[in-house]
């Protein structure tokens, strides 16, 4: 390098210089650099603990020769870093006194490396590397190639003699628009490769060339399928995707790593941007372990910030930086799919570059699509979809550090709730506890992580509006929670738009009403038989008394007194059916067959009502007009709904079963059915005659502490919980990896049965034993007393004046028939005789007895 070439750095640095103060470091940047520099370093910070920064400004259109390198020197001795795109004459003074150089460019692929020119940027040969993977990722077979610059001029060529060898050759065309942007020259090429049948384009060019080209594409109509696009960024400025996002392009865009969540990287994703992350790897550079080498002055010399480059070894924004002869020791680049616009998402859900609309940022969104890296053997370790930067370093990094999670949620007993009221000074994260709180508080313990918790603003869950995502949903996507913290039904829309780790628990939906008011049944003593039984014992009771009477008859003596056996057998068999002491019984063996028959028939009978009287006294059973969820659809007494925008919701209006989506008719005409939160349809529930469908663990939450309300049916829809998280977001996998940890340690199952407990609200069968009966339980058993004692009255009344009138007409010589119809025991008789000879025939009786006589002309004994 000749010594003219290094003595030209005197350009306006001579007038720019400052004299050092104490603990200073001072930068010169490239006027390429300034304001995004000047941006970082406003957002950032100017100072180090100690140590201050200062940018001098370097305008490279304004240099003048120096007439020796010792003038040269003199000038430049206090500078401790230059920071710019790549300039030949920087790069040789910055070699000769060994002043680290920040390329924020493609350094020209013929330029020797140097361990003072740091290459922000990747190469050519690294890029071309990157192309090749992804053509075999793609499994592409021919590819045009449109280019405007010397970089990619260089990486045309390469691609031009082969992608996997040397026997492999590709169908390759290139065209260079380098001297000729104009949209007729673009038209020009893609119409030719159009006509050649190409479906696969790479485009290699500036932003401004890049726009050109998809705009010319976009009116030839090769933005839509088949046709492929890969769109390759080379520079550290961002290409603006936002006229495109409506033409849903197969576009991917390869480019330098940008990732906020890597361990290193101060910035956010809402404004991050390619340039900006560049500069804030450069300034942890500067800062990586400087230290000031002078205890008089604190002065920072260039020698500290070689230092600080040489020991680095941080993962920063654009991804690992640690060099070795001023290249990176391992490149990644960031694949992002161009996706559509979708207002006000979150950078973890689409990468996306923000514009200022009349204040509301409308996005152009390209969403993450995978990560390549340099240094890997295969090619599935190179190219990884679906994989960011960040999540990459989860398997051997902290990821979580030193940073608080912030986690959002929003009450649903036991899930979450306050602390009891009664507990006073609590703060911050004590303020809350419940299942999931628990949960929270293992996975750190497990992890190592700290988080603050806050309560969602909108108490939802999150729904998609017209105005976008509400609840915890609206709040991960747009970058305000790391955590959402809630039982989350798991769906396919909220999984679009966020992650979800592994589901820890099990839910269904379930119904829940109040218990319906029991009226007390004066004949409750019948409840423990069904109508028909009773009905059955009856006729059963007809049956034997007619077929008892008959057998007795047939063996019958026909004495003159046998008219009143019908009566006797009626009343034998009532008798022993109620368990009295009778004085007679059949004699003949038919009619004691008979009778062992009906013994042991109300034996049975007896001993399964008194077995289940007692519960049924103390129990009253009400009527309640459903079985299950489906039974809603098809009865009119309950009116049922639930949260408005919920996951049940959804399922309701997507089902394609009949007695669902007839509710689902029912709940979208009737606004009222549905309610806004899950403890208002709670409370709505005990208020009026209101099906509430909510998830099975918060209804038997409710139905355990609140003993008026109850479950209807069984549990449907049985989905799983999980905790949700920004997508693509460092964290997901580690806490799915620790729930099922938790899970199999039986922890989750020890926080479950702390939760919920067992009903509080007694069995009433349990207790039905030693409960006492009410009057108006009982009031049933002294109707039927006072009835009968009513009935005899009556009938003892009607027997009297039958009687007297019989006396009085015998009296009178008169025996009318009816007389001789009474029957002849419990009754006056008539007349002495009568009398005297009704007792002469019971002496005779009994005297047989005594004696032995059988009296087989008579069946019944006494």
């Amino acid at each position: 390098m000749r010594v003219q070439n290094l003595c030209i750095l005197h350009f306006c640095l001579c007038h720019c210089l400052i004299r050092i103060m104490a603990g200073n470091i001072n930068i010169g940047i490239l006027h390429s650099a300034h304001s995004s520099w000047i941006e970082i370093m406003k957002n950032n910070g100017y100072r180090n603990d100690s140590l201050t920064i200062n940018s001098i400004l370097i305008n490279e259109t304004e240099w003048w020769a120096l007439q020796d390198l010792s003038s040269a020197k003199i000038q430049l001795e206090n500078l401790a870093g230059i920071v710019g795109h790549y300039n030949k004459v920087v790069a040789a003074v910055s070699e000769h006194l060994k002043i680290p150089y920040f390329v924020t460019s493609m350094v020209p692929h013929e330029t020797d490396t140097s361990q003072y020119t740091l290459n922000m940027i990747p190469d050519a040969t690294t890029y071309t590397a990157a192309i090749k993977d992804l053509f075999q990722h793609y499994k592409w077979t021919q590819s045009g190639i449109i280019y405007d610059n010397d970089a990619a001029s260089n990486i045309a060529a390469r691609l031009s003699r082969h992608i996997h060898g040397e026997k492999d050759v590709y169908d390759i065309r290139a065209y260079n628009i380098q001297h000729n942007t104009s949209a007729d020259v673009v038209r020009w090429a893609l119409k030719e490769l159009r006509e050649k049948e190409f479906t696969n384009f790479l485009v290699i060019c500036t932003p401004e060339a890049t726009s050109m080209v998809l705009t010319q594409a976009l009116y030839l109509s090769l933005l839509s399928r088949p046709n492929n696009w890969l769109v390759v960024n080379l520079g550290y400025e961002d290409i603006d995707m936002s006229p495109f996002v409506d033409s849903k392009a197969n576009l991917t865009l390869l480019r330098l790593m940008v990732d906020p969540y890597s361990g290193d990287c101060a910035l956010n994703e809402s404004n991050i941007s390619l340039s900006k992350a560049i500069h804030h790897d450069i300034l942890r550079l500067i800062l990586n372990k400087t230290v000031s080498d002078n205890s008089s002055d604190n002065r920072v010399s260039r020698k500290n910030v070689r230092k600080s480059v040489k020991e680095a070894d941080m993962n920063a924004c654009t991804g690992h930086l640690k060099f070795s002869n001023g290249l990176r020791n391992e490149t990644f680049l960031q694949m992002l799919v161009l996706q559509g616009i979708v207002s006000g998402a979150g950078f973890n859900q689409v990468w996306s570059h923000l514009h200022n609309r009349s204040g509301d940022y409308k996005a152009w969104l390209i969403r993450l699509s995978g990560t390549w890296r340099s240094g890997k053997k295969s090619l599935h370790e190179r190219v990884q979809p679906s994989m960011t930067y960040s999540k990459m370093l989860q398997d051997k990094d902290d990821i979580f550090g030193d940073k608080i999670l912030r986690v959002t949620t929003l009450f649903e007993p036991p899930f979450v709730q306050p602390k009891n009221k009664t507990e006073e000074g609590k703060n911050g994260n004590e303020r809350y506890e419940g299942f999931c709180i628990d949960i929270l508080e293992e996975l750190a313990k497990l992890l190592g992580f700290k988080y603050n918790i806050t309560l969602v603003h909108d108490k939802k869950y999150g729904s998609w509006k017209t105005t976008g995502w509400t609840g915890i949903i609206g709040e991960l996507i747009k970058n305000k929670v790391d955590i959402g913290l809630a039982p989350f039904s798991i769906t396919p829309n909220r999984s679009e738009v966020v992650d979800f780790t592994k589901p820890f628990m099990t839910k269904g939906t379930s119904v829940v009403v109040k218990k319906p008011e029991r009226v007390v049944w004066p004949f409750q003593f019948l409840s423990p038989l069904s109508r028909v039984v009773w009905i059955a014992i009856f006729v059963s009771f007809l049956f034997v008394g007619l077929f008892l009477f008959g057998v007795s008859r047939i063996n019958s003596d026909r004495k003159e007194d046998f008219s009143h056996n019908l009566r006797d057998s009626f009343w034998y068999v009532w008798g022993t059916l109620l368990r009295a002491d009778l004085n007679v019984s059949p004699r003949a063996t038919s009619g004691r067959i008979v009778s062992c028959t009906w013994w042991f028939f109300s034996l049975i009978v007896i001993s399964v009502y008194t077995a289940n009287l007692a519960a049924f006294l103390t129990i009253t059973n009400a009527h309640i007009p459903i079985d299950s969820a489906a039974d809603l659809a098809y009865q009119t007494e309950y009116d049922y709904g639930t949260v408005d925008g919920s996951q049940i919701e959804s399922f309701f209006k997507h089902t394609k079963i009949e007695h669902y989506s007839r509710m689902w008719a029912y709940m979208s005409l009737s606004k009222s059915s549905v309610v806004q939160r899950v403890e208002n349809g709670f409370e709505r529930v005990l208020k009026k005659k209101y099906a509430f469908i909510w998830d099975s663990p918060s209804v038997r939450h409710e139905t355990a502490s609140n003993c008026d309300l109850m479950e209807i049916g069984t549990p449907f829809d049985l989905r799983g919980y999980g905790i949700a998280t920004q997508k693509d977001s460092p964290f997901t996998e580690k806490l799915s990896l620790a729930l099922l940890d938790l899970n199999d340690r039986g922890i989750l199952y020890h926080l479950e049965g702390k939760w919920w407990r067992r009903p509080n609200c007694p069995d009433p069968r349990s207790s039905a034993k030693s409960k006492a009966i009410e009057i108006e339980v009982a009031s049933g058993m002294f109707i039927v007393l006072l009835a009968g004692i009513v009935l005899s009255a009556i009938v003892c009344a009607l027997e009297y004046f039958i009687t007297k009138e019989c006396r009085r007409r015998k009296a009178k010589g008169n025996n009318p028939e009816i007389c001789n119809m009474q029957p002849n025991h419990n009754h006056v008789p008539c007349t002495v005789d009568e009398s005297l000879a009704e007792t002469n025939t019971m002496l005779t009786r009994t005297l047989s007895l005594s004696l032995g006589d059988s009296c087989g002309n008579s069946k019944w004994e006494s």
